[in-house]
């Protein structure tokens, strides 16, 4: 086989050849959107034609880069001979990385027998481990009807190559009897440290390391006892280092999966924590910190660790997201670095409501806003931006931030005349925490609530807490429909309302045609709803809140309205028992599985407080 010739008009793709230079087809850039628009129009067209081409370019960069791209390209469904082809050809590069490349592509485009015929008939170590993670992952994805990859796992499992037999084991696991579970998890124990160094190499499409493949497994079959034992097993003093590695890999995976295992694994991981400092040391600081309920358990040893340079900006923000005061002073020192760790907001919010002595963190907090006058970053790193964090730290701290009010107003002031109303967002919020003391803001925020700012609506909320005066929600409420399907601020409206003085009969009604909208407004409107119609209104309410429960988002509002009802909410304490009982943790949805998980403990935190709001009393 060999590559595609470079077709005649290449010159018309100058734009193309210039977006692979740069690496701009490998991220989200026009040049990329443009590649996969001409592969949908016309998949034999002249780009496509380009790129199958280029995997015969001089530079290994960019030959790993178009078969990276080539493999994004590939049908769901369906082969692809052409791109089957150029993999074929890159099969044999120098490059090791782009040999696994290339595998991957070949499994997609050629399908898994062809890429089956090629794992066991490749001498390549490089090659036949990247054909048999490509394979591996189809075995994952698709079920395995009518026993298709018996064969190709029986085989793997006997191969001479370590990292082929240790993921035939892996694959073995997913569908094995359990009576099987020992024999295969002995296999697996037995190359993991020889297939360690294979596994996860640049270039392919995964990067999953010997520890990560097992705990797919024990997380598929819901072993949860058989994680806790392998972790113990593999991070004792005196395993390789990759051995404990994988035992790490592990645990974060039963960690991110199991709502009791920070409870078993932190006391064994934190044992690592009195060994000499290593790179397993470090990872296991990691494994812990990434758990709120880890972090509590072990916060005493994490604490001597405040001082240690390679991870003490991660305990600090780890022991901030507990509210744990004894990080403050790390925390503080971070604030005022240009490139902040990506949960300093989170960390610095939670320990500013158990702060005794706001003072410092005002002061730093301020001196933070002074030195950082001009706009924040761009995304995707926008809540990194020192001064972004800073006025989060003041929207925590609430009234007893009114010294920074001059500071807020300056930068709401700033964001208005530069006519970049969106930077000016968080500082609205932050002035409404403040409340009474913001009054010097009232003016700027009168004329960002009328502004052309898609959130202006927030001004308005923050006039409200601000004023006290109710004419000030009246109106804003008798500019909106009667029967409104969406409407951001109108909760927090109805809310205030109901507690000062009670809603007019037409915020009433629109009260009530809110609550009949599934989702947010429903679940954000179920407390005023509460407040205004009261005990007649508890049958409605726990036939619609219990829904929202399990979901991150409208969980919040939802134990919100719950707790208010207190004893009349008793006929929903068995949903929060099966909450708060689950073996598993809550499935959320956020692209990185340790704030998943995080996200499932505060929710398991709110289910138990709302749950003891609605005991506390009776009726």
């Amino acid at each position: 086989m060999t590559a595609p010739a470079p077709m005649d008009g290449s010159a018309d793709l100058a734009w193309l050849d210039d977006a692979l230079r740069a690496g701009d087809v490998a991220r989200h850039a026009p040049a990329r959107s443009r590649v996969f628009e001409a592969a949908e129009l016309d998949r034999g067209g002249v780009v496509v034609r380009h790129l199958l081409a280029r995997v015969a370019d001089g530079s290994p960069d960019v030959r790993l880069m178009v078969l990276a791209v080539l493999a994004d390209l590939c049908p769901q469904e369906g082969l692809w001979p052409a791109a089957a082809d150029a993999a074929a050809v890159a099969l044999g590069d120098p490059d090791e990385r782009v040999r696994r490349a290339a595998a991957w592509l070949f499994v997609a485009a050629a399908g898994a027998d062809e890429g089956t015929l090629l794992l066991f008939g490749s001498s390549d170590p490089v090659t036949r481990t990247a054909l048999a993670e490509a394979l591996w992952l189809r075995m994952l994805q698709q079920s395995d009807h009518g026993g298709r990859w018996v064969d190709l796992v029986d085989r793997m499992r006997r191969d001479d190559h370590p990292a082929v037999r240790f993921l035939g084991a892996c694959a073995g696991l997913l569908t094995a009897d359990p009576t099987d579970w020992p024999r295969l998890d002995a296999a697996v124990r037995g190359d993991l440290a020889p297939a360690a160094d294979a596994l996860g190499g640049e270039g392919g499409r995964i990067s999953w390391r010997a520890g990560e493949w097992w705990a797919i497994v024990l997380r598929r079959r819901d072993r949860e006892q058989d994680a806790y034992a392998a972790v113990g097993q593999l991070v004792r003093a005196g395993e390789k280092e990759c051995v404990r590695q994988a035992g790490l890999a592990i645990a974060a995976e039963a960690m991110r999966t199991w709502r009791a295992a920070p409870d078993r694994l932190a006391p064994v991981l934190s044992a690592v924590f009195t060994q000499r400092a290593s790179a397993v040391w470090t990872a296991a600081v990691g494994v812990v910190c990434a758990s709120l309920t880890a972090t509590r358990l072990v916060a005493d040893q994490l604490t001597r660790m405040l001082v240690e340079p390679a991870v003490s900006a991660e305990v600090a923000v780890a022991l901030g997201c507990v509210g744990d005061p004894r990080a403050v002073p790390e925390l503080l020192r971070l604030l005022g670095d240009d490139d902040p760790p990506s949960r300093l907001g989170d960390a610095l919010a939670t320990v500013a409501a158990a702060s005794p002595d706001p003072t410092g963190l005002v002061q730093v907090a301020r001196q933070v806003l002074a030195g950082h006058p001009g706009p924040c970053r761009e995304e995707p790193h926008r809540h990194r931006c020192p001064a972004r964090v800073a006025v989060r730290l003041l929207s925590a701290l609430g009234p007893h931030a009114a010294d920074a009010v001059p500071d807020l107003a300056a930068r709401l002031a700033d964001a208005m005349q530069r006519d970049v109303l969106p930077e000016a967002r968080p500082v609205v919020g932050a002035l409404a925490a403040i409340g009474a003391a913001a009054a010097p803001a009232v003016p700027l925020l009168r004329r960002y609530a009328v502004s052309s700012d898609a959130a202006a609506d927030l001004a308005v909320r923050a006039l409200l807490t601000i004023t006290g005066d109710r004419r000030i929600a009246d109106d804003y409420l008798d500019a909106r429909p009667e029967r409104p399907r969406r409407c951001r601020i109108a909760p927090d409206l109805f809310d205030w309302l109901a507690q000062h003085g009670g809603l007019t009969d037409r915020q009433v009604r629109q009260l009530n045609h809110l609550f009949t909208q599934p989702g947010r407004m429903q679940a954000s409107s179920a407390t005023a709803y509460w407040r205004h119609h009261g005990p007649p209104a508890a049958p409605t309410l726990l036939s619609t809140l219990p829904q929202y429960l399990d979901d991150d988002t409208f969980a919040p509002p939802a134990m919100k309205a719950l707790a208010a009802m207190g004893p009349h909410a008793r006929p929903v304490i068995p949903v929060l028992d099966r909450l708060i009982t689950s073996r598993h943790r809550v499935a959320v949805h956020l692209g990185d599985a340790d704030a998943e998980m995080r996200a499932d403990e505060h929710l398991l935190q709110q289910a138990m407080a709302t749950r003891a709001q609605i005991t506390a009393a009776p009726i």
